[in-house]
């Protein structure tokens, strides 16, 4: 006899929720605008695994976009009500920024700046959100969180001297390397920032001065290019 498991079904929910977010190219800014989740950072989490939909979140975002809640609570049947997919939302104005066929260390010089004269092309994504720029990510050591191919979108951080959100994926610019980190949830030295870099697929902690960071830019959004 097969027992009903919550948290399995929860995950199950989780997932086919990012899954019609994606078929109806809606971002997080878009979901929090329609007061659908929390705030613009909640479907990445949702998406990497770290947070679960509300039931409250789950049903308007049916009822908004013309989801079936029966496909989206067991899987089975079709996606949309009536068997239809909706059109597809229009773009919001501003949504567009401009991405960089490059690799981040390349995009940001040892000033923490966009390099400038940097020739990018414009990605129509509505996955945008309030960010700087698209680039690239070569670097493997975040995986899987963000693997190396990924489309990486960047926004600089001007406040992160006061303040660092933990759980984050961040590009840190110091005045002797660059490199791409996940900041910690815990932040209790004044001093530095706490980092966690994977090492064999476990979290390793690090700190780096703040004295000696230049930038940091966070990852607001990941999209796998393959």
């Amino acid at each position: 006899m097969t027992t009903y498991n919550e948290q399995e079904a929860m995950q199950g929910v989780a997932q086919r929720f990012v899954q019609a977010a994606e078929e109806l190219h809606l971002s997080g800014g878009q979901l929090y605008r329609a007061n659908i989740v929390a705030n613009e950072q909640v479907l990445s989490k949702i998406k990497n695994g770290w947070q679960k939909p509300p039931r409250k979140s789950i049903d308007l975002f049916c009822q908004t976009y013309g989801v079936s809640a029966a496909w989206m609570y067991t899987g089975e049947g079709n996606m949309f009500l009536g068997g239809n997919r909706p059109v597809k939302p229009r773009m919001e104005t501003g949504d567009e920024k401009l991405l960089y066929d490059a690799d981040f260390n390349t995009c940001i010089g040892s000033d923490g700046q966009l390099v400038p004269d940097l020739e990018g092309k414009p990605f129509p994504s509505p996955m945008t959100g309030d960010i700087d720029f698209w680039c690239t990510n070569n670097d493997k050591s975040l995986e899987p969180i963000v693997a190396a191919g990924d489309i990486i979108a960047l926004k600089k951080m001007s406040d992160w001297k006061e303040y660092i959100p933990g759980g984050y994926v961040c590009y840190v610019v110091t005045k002797g390397y660059k490199v791409l980190l996940k900041v910690s949830i815990l932040q209790n030295d004044p001093d530095n920032i706490i980092f966690l870099q994977m090492d064999n697929g476990k979290p390793v902690e690090s700190k780096i001065s703040k004295d000696n960071i230049i930038e940091i830019y966070r990852v607001v959004f990941h999209i796998n290019r393959l």
